[in-house]
């Protein structure tokens, strides 16, 4: 990676160990945190734990090479507080590096070295973790990596975990111009968290106010994340097989939060069944598969520049 991917320059800080300062310098003046770019990056999140967050990142990034088998696809477990994806997968016999040994010495990654050493998992190139083996990078080296490594691959998918509800902590990493695909439970307090986690990561109020227009060109002039950077996957609970009741429908958890819900993901005992057993063999039944399409299609659109259109969400 080339230190252009950071919006700022500055000289490395060897007593910190680290190639960025921030906060304030030896004269007081004030140095802006570093932000570095990946737009072909998905940055995969969850409003609620227990969602499935690596296991829809991984089938999200295997959906991709299926339907786009010409292009390069990359997965990311950027999860800090979870790892494991290649023992989800099943290739955790494999002989690939893990992220916990990857480091950026000053701001740099060698994203085509890096790739020579990655596992790969049904034609997809898997950087996995594991944070109870040794610590795991600093959120700007994940960072830099995952631009590194988009500078290599079509698009790079990284697993984040569990989103923030606090402003400047909503995203585990240091990352801008992504797209942000958040999980949402479709449960009142599922729907609340989301409007949390929607909220820090925008900074808004609802998206169909009339100042909505202003809001965005403001935000998108300064680099924050919009509206139209995040696509919203409703999960139903694992309840809603048994009975419907406090299932909240697409349509009502997308008036409440403001941004039309992409689609839904139903609940699925022979994929559970599959990652109890740690095969790796993921499919998922007929209507996640259509979800998981969806998905991918909002992804390549973005990345053609194209804009969805209102209403544009699944119905259900």
């Amino acid at each position: 990676m080339n230190t252009h991917q950071s919006e700022q320059v500055a000289r490395p800080n060897a007593a910190a160990n680290v190639p960025y300062r921030s906060g304030a310098d030896s004269f007081g003046v004030p140095c802006p945190s570093p932000v570095y770019r990946a737009p072909n990056a998905a940055i995969v999140l969850s409003a609620s734990g227990g969602l499935g967050t690596s296991t829809f990142a991984a089938l999200l990034a295997q959906t991709l090479h299926g339907l786009y088998d010409d292009r390069d696809f990359a997965l990311v477990d950027a999860d800090l507080s979870g790892g494991g994806l290649d023992v989800l997968l099943g290739v955790e016999s494999e002989l690939g590096v893990l992220l916990n040994a990857v480091t950026a010495p000053l701001g740099e990654v060698d994203g085509a070295a890096l790739r020579r050493r990655l596992t790969t998992w049904d034609g997809v190139d898997v950087l996995s973790s594991r944070p109870w083996i040794c610590p795991m990078p600093q959120d700007w080296e994940i960072a830099v990596t995952v631009c590194a490594l988009a500078e290599i691959y079509d698009m790079v998918v990284v697993d984040a975990g569990r989103a923030g509800y606090s402003p400047g902590e909503a995203i585990p990493l240091p990352l801008k111009g992504s797209a942000m695909i958040l999980l949402v439970e479709l449960s009142v307090l599922g729907t609340v968290r989301a409007q949390a986690c929607i909220e820090a990561l925008t900074g808004r109020g609802s998206r169909r106010s009339s100042d909505h227009r202003a809001m965005l060109a403001n935000r998108t002039a300064s680099g924050t994340v919009t509206e139209d950077d995040i696509a919203l996957v409703g999960v139903l609970p694992p309840t809603a097989r048994a009975s419907a009741r406090g299932v909240i429908g697409v349509d009502e958890a997308a008036e409440y939060l403001g941004i039309d819900v992409l689609c839904s993901i139903q609940p699925d005992a022979r994929l559970c069944a599959e990652i109890l057993e740690g095969t790796g063999l993921l499919k998922p039944n007929r209507a996640n598969a259509k979800a998981l399409r969806t998905v991918a299609s909002w992804l390549d659109a973005r990345r053609a520049g194209s804009v969805r259109p209102a209403g544009s969400g699944e119905r259900r």
